[in-house]
């Protein structure tokens, strides 16, 4: 068994080969491998400790002592250190270095250096019947997605179901959109007692606020705004904008959160923005 302290004198740049388990490389993944050795045979045996000694030119020396400042602290090699620590005189080839993973990319837009175009002219919220206005008036610039479902108006008139509420909350933070880039917008009303279907005034607020893209929960809701589409259709298209259909709030709030973020990831395929 190798000393522990051998791994204190791997290189960082080999770290994630090394705690990967890599404890051998061939000579030839190392040109500069031979050179060095070749080096200390013509210079003869050294002692543990002693540095070996390289014909190098004023220049080279320079950046030899400079790249090998950081580790200078560090134990020399001895007959229990790493043989990947033996190894890191010379540089790894391109082929073998472990690229550090890229960061999971963010859904929320960069900023834009372009000038700034003037604001779409929306709706006065107060235009809208109830229980629209109550949505219009938090509609912002960034919106991008309808989110309907048909007992959307209930829940906005007082009587909400806190399963739903918490359903909507957990998965719009699961879709790391940036604040106002979701809205609902109801396809009902709601009189006290039932539901009644309102495809109009839906599409009217598609279309004032300029939204492609609407996230329908539930195939009820689907044929109140897409009548035409297709049983079990999973996205259709009417008039440019493209409409998902989910599976019912009732059936998912019931659901896992994991299960939940499943059933809703065509939500993520979505070139929003």
């Amino acid at each position: 068994m190798g000393s522990p302290s051998a791994e204190l004198n791997v290189l960082e740049s080999l770290r994630p080969w090394y705690n990967n388990g890599l404890r051998f490389v061939y000579k030839e993944a190392f040109p500069g491998l031979e050179q060095l050795e070749l080096a200390v045979k013509q210079k003869g045996v050294r002692t543990v400790g002693q540095p070996v000694a390289v014909n190098q030119n004023p220049t080279q020396q320079s950046v030899n002592t400079q790249s090998a400042a950081p580790n200078s602290a560090s134990p020399q090699n001895g007959p229990h250190s790493s043989p990947v620590s033996r190894a890191v005189a010379a540089p790894m080839p391109s082929h073998l270095k472990q690229e550090t993973p890229p960061l999971k990319s963010s859904r929320v837009p960069p900023a834009s250096n372009k000038p700034s175009q003037s604001a779409v002219c929306h709706p006065d919220a107060d235009s809208w019947p109830s229980p629209w206005c109550q949505l219009a008036s938090r509609i912002t610039p960034r919106l991008q997605i309808f989110w309907t479902y048909p007992q959307l108006a209930q829940d906005l008139s007082g009587d909400a179901d806190p399963a739903r509420r918490k359903l909507f909350q957990s998965l719009i933070g699961y879709m790391g959109l940036p604040k106002g880039a979701i809205s609902f917008w109801p396809c009902t009303t709601w009189n006290g007692s039932e539901l009644e279907t309102n495809s109009d005034v839906f599409w009217q607020g598609v279309r004032s606020y300029g939204v492609r893209f609407v996230a329908c929960f539930g195939s009820q809701a689907c044929s109140i705004i897409a009548p035409e589409a297709p049983a079990n259709a999973s996205s259709v298209h009417v008039n440019d904008v493209q409409v998902i259909v989910l599976q019912d709030p009732d059936f998912l709030k019931v659901l896992p959160p994991e299960e939940q973020q499943l059933l809703s990831i065509p939500l993520l395929r979505l070139p929003l923005f």
